[in-house]
């Protein structure tokens, strides 16, 4: 019987963790792999709250909880890595089992040792799995022409995979990969999952957000933070906020964040070609991020400068009140099922308008989904508004992020 190690790649990333872990309870050794890459230390840690150089005190209980919990060893190890490349190899090189499973924290797995056992006797060295990119109201998003479902490498034989040779298997972004040899694949998937790729509570979002910042940051130096992030960054720097207010104005600035990402379609869950047991599982884990949406009443807290996105409801009009005087902008794009791909940059229902303090603004919106190509989900906004020096430094100093609300109509 093959000895089964688990890496599991984490930083801040707490909202599917648990389950995660606990479908695979019965390997015999789990490694949570946590820590942030340096280069993004300077620009998360005021939204994370604290030295991103000390493990976390709360991801390390939580391993020693689940561990004892569940009767598996769960390591945790924290540290801070120069980038993607770095931290994978570190954590791939600290399993000690004969099959190695590289799972990321937001991927919930349908596995058991009994598939892993066929791919240990097989001449294989690598296996993947049936993915299925979930983002919200159980929908599955990807880029036109991308399959329902993809095949994911994620499992080796570690005395044929080195810990660096395994990364030019991995889905990654930014990081250089060498040609793989099919021959190196069991034909089969071992087991199918779903990927929890864009599901995020406010506080998941926010880092999420901020990770990609960091990454413009790390390759564009200052001209990586004009616009939305620094603007954010700049406000909160006056004040004394607390992290739920931050998370939240960071949580909703781009719509990646909140599940739809740009130049995505977004498609049913099927079957036959998406099992009942993923779409299942993927409703369970996602039921609490689900609920109310999309939004028919949505209220919160807007920084000027910073867009805020938000999936609402389909309607004959959108009332907008925002409790700062300034420019205002909204625009509305329609989303649908098996519609176009979601263009940010395609003209769009736009309207401005001069805001003044707690005066609605109402904005008709397009009837029944035309031009949507599909079943409607809803409208994705996006809300902006400029306020001059004065008004803006005059809200941070106070420490008040001017609220706003939503509401459609019809």
């Amino acid at each position: 019987m093959a000895s089964v190690s688990v890496v599991i790649q984490f930083f801040e990333d707490f909202d599917f963790i648990e389950r995660v872990v606990e479908r695979l309870a019965w390997v015999d050794e789990i490694v949570v792999n946590d820590g942030p890459f340096q280069f993004t230390r300077e620009l998360l840690e005021p939204l994370v709250g604290r030295d991103l150089e000390q493990p976390s005190p709360r991801a390390a209980g939580l391993c020693a909880l689940l561990g004892r919990r569940l009767g598996v060893p769960i390591h945790y190890h924290h540290g801070v890595f120069a980038g993607e490349r770095e931290k994978r190899i570190h954590g791939y090189g600290l399993a000690g089992g004969d099959v190695v499973l590289s799972v990321d924290a937001d991927e919930l797995l349908l596995l058991d040792r009994a598939a892993v056992e066929r791919f240990w006797a097989s001449g294989a060295v690598v296996a993947s799995f049936d993915c299925v990119n979930f983002t919200y109201l159980n929908l599955v998003c990807g880029k036109a022409g991308s399959p329902l479902v993809a095949r994911k490498p994620f499992a080796f034989k570690r005395e044929a995979i080195s810990a660096e040779h395994h990364l030019d298997y991995l889905w990654l972004v930014g990081v250089e990969q060498a040609a793989v040899a099919s021959d190196d694949f069991l034909p089969e998937a071992l087991c199918g999952g779903a990927h929890l790729t864009t599901v995020r509570s406010a506080y998941g979002a926010s880092i999420k957000f901020g990770f990609y910042n960091c990454l413009y940051f790390h390759l564009h130096g200052e001209r990586g933070l004009e616009g939305s992030f620094q603007a954010a960054r700049q406000f909160f720097s006056q004040g004394n906020f607390d992290a739920q207010a931050q998370a939240e104005v960071y949580g909703r600035a781009m719509a990646d964040a909140i599940g739809f990402p740009d130049q995505q379609r977004f498609r049913r869950a099927e079957a036959p070609q998406v099992p009942d047991a993923i779409l299942h599982l993927a409703e369970e884990a996602c039921a609490p991020f689900n609920q109310g949406l999309p939004h028919r009443n949505l209220n919160g807290r807007l920084v000027p400068g910073v867009p805020l996105y938000a999936l609402m409801a389909a309607g004959s009009e959108l009332r907008v009140s925002l409790a700062i005087a300034g420019e205002a902008r909204l625009r509305v794009l329609p989303l649908a099922v098996d519609g176009p791909p979601l263009d940010l940059g395609q003209p769009a229902l736009e309207q401005r308008w001069t805001a003044e303090p707690l005066k609605p603004q109402e904005v008709p919106l397009v009837a029944g989904g035309a031009d949507s190509g599909g079943e409607r989900i809803g409208d994705l906004v996006e809300l902006l508004v400029w306020s001059s020096e004065e008004t803006t430094a005059t809200w941070a100093g106070a420490s008040l992020v001017p609220p706003f609300s939503l509401d459609v109509v019809g």
